[in-house]
C-alpha cells in the first residue's frame, strides 16, 4: 500500500533575470523588511536565485 509521508510542497519558479528555472520549498522563503521609515513598515517573502542571487519577491504583507 502506497502512503503520503509528507504531501507536495516543492514549487517551481524561474529568474527573471537569468531565466533559471530552480524548485525550492517552503523552508527556502525567506522574509525582510522593506526599507522605509514606517514604523508599520511591510514585510516580504522572497526567494533567492540559486544561478544569479537574484532576490525574486514572492508576496508582500503589512
Amino acid at each position: 500500500m502506497i502512503k503520503i509521508i509528507k504531501p507536495g510542497t516543492i514549487t517551481e519558479l524561474r529568474c527573471y533575470k537569468c531565466g533559471c528555472l530552480f524548485s525550492y520549498e517552503k523552508e527556502d522563503i525567506e522574509i525582510k523588511k522593506a526599507n522605509t521609515s514606517d514604523p508599520l513598515s511591510t514585510q516580504y517573502k522572497y526567494i533567492t536565485c540559486p544561478q544569479c542571487k537574484n532576490e525574486i519577491t514572492l508576496e508582500a504583507t503589512r
